[in-house]
């Protein structure tokens, strides 16, 4: 590795899970590793659920941080199915203050050095990059962008995500309550959906659809809407808040660039994020993995693209093609339909939501499931056309 003579290694910008991961594991390889951020660890704007798959693949000691979501509630057109996970290693929701600090503590005592400051500029200098922040200017040879969605590496070295690339997210926390029960709540208009996730002393609500099919503020009715009419809900403390979540197409995922000259990008500053459940730890915590393991290879911009488009790009593209037809209110109901009376379908689902089930074979393994009056329903309904 080709380093600056008084700098480091690699400088990241971003200490959310995909930072976080990337530079502990590439600490603990031996490299100079700064890590700047200026707000984490914080409360994030999301459900906070992170899949079993996650967690082993984050080797994180923060487990015991999580609560355990045992029901998952699903509705859609006034009906409603619960489904029980089977054990605690299914899905389990965390403060993403207290998940995000674990990795960055992890980081830390691999020998990261976090700074704290805001990053105002990025420059390419003739030995890497020079990246100036309120507190001071950092030089590395190798520039990783995990600042999110609207972070300044991604504007700087490719290009902003425009409007119909994002989901908007918007909803609030209501505080005081306590649950062990995720609600899915599906939206007919615009077409998306609302979540309820329980975190300690809060529920976590909010409601996303494409960027450009609706606002913060409509999303943010929607929420309200639904609240109003949730008991556990009733009469307690709102905190609102909203977030962009990318949520690319096949046509930009093909265009998208992963890594160039001394850059990569990782989470959802890559745009890695389901674009059905909008799910992103999973990739975030991938991505950090995969760009520490490339930064030690012969050409390493190119074998992080080729890791990101064979194993990340390939999935996100099958759940882009589900994605097409999945959110119509036609076939929602039919869903919660099966879910309600369909143990088989109900363990598909379940695979799906904890990761363990991958978009690729998720179509043959409905079929299998021989529940021939509700497949046929579900898998006759055609995509829309985009």
């Amino acid at each position: 590795m080709d380093v600056t003579s008084t700098g480091y290694d690699v400088v990241i910008v971003g200490a959310g899970p995909s930072g976080t991961v990337a530079a502990r594991e590439l600490a603990r390889a031996g490299a100079r590793v700064a890590l700047i951020d200026a707000s984490h660890p914080r409360e994030k704007p999301c459900g906070g659920g992170v899949t079993g798959r996650a967690l082993e693949l984050s080797g994180c000691v923060a487990r015991q941080l999580g609560r355990a979501i045992r029901t998952v509630r699903f509705e859609s057109g006034g009906k409603s199915a619960s489904v029980a996970l089977p054990d605690d290693t299914y899905l389990q929701v965390y403060p993403r203050a207290a998940f995000d600090a674990a990795l960055l503590r992890e980081a830390q005592e691999a020998g990261a050095e976090l700074i704290a400051a805001r990053v105002t500029r990025v420059v390419r200098t003739a030995r890497g990059w020079s990246v100036a922040t309120s507190a001071r200017s950092i030089d590395a040879a190798w520039l990783l962008g995990a600042d999110g969605a609207g972070g300044i590496v991604r504007k700087q070295v490719f290009r902003a995500f425009t409007r119909s690339q994002i989901s908007i997210a918007a909803g609030s926390y209501v505080d005081d309550v306590e649950s062990s029960e995720i609600v899915i709540a599906f939206v007919d208009e615009p077409r998306g959906y609302l979540w309820s996730f329980p975190r300690p002393g809060h529920l976590a609500v909010g409601t996303c659809a494409q960027g450009d099919e609706t606002s913060s503020a409509e999303m943010r009715r929607v929420t309200d809407r639904w609240l109003g009419g949730y008991p556990p809900a009733a009469s307690r403390l709102r905190r609102a808040y909203a977030w962009p979540i990318p949520s690319l197409s096949a046509a930009d995922l093909a265009a998208e660039r992963p890594s160039g000259d001394r850059w990569m990008l990782l989470g959802d500053a890559a745009g890695l994020v389901d674009p059905i459940t909008r799910e992103g730890i999973f990739f975030a915590i991938r991505s950090g993995l995969l760009a520490a393991d490339a930064i030690g290879s012969a050409d390493p911009a190119a074998a992080y693209a080729r890791t990101i488009r064979t194993e990340i790009h390939d999935e996100l593209r099958r759940a882009v093609r589900f994605k097409a037809g999945f959110y119509r209110p036609r076939f929602t109901r039919l869903l919660v339909e099966a879910l309600s009376v369909s143990p088989a379908i109900q363990t598909v689902i379940t695979e799906l939501i904890a990761g363990r089930q991958p978009y690729r074979g998720l179509k043959r393994r409905l079929l299998g499931t021989l529940e021939l009056r509700l497949l046929w329903k579900l898998l006759q309904i055609k995509p829309e056309r985009s």
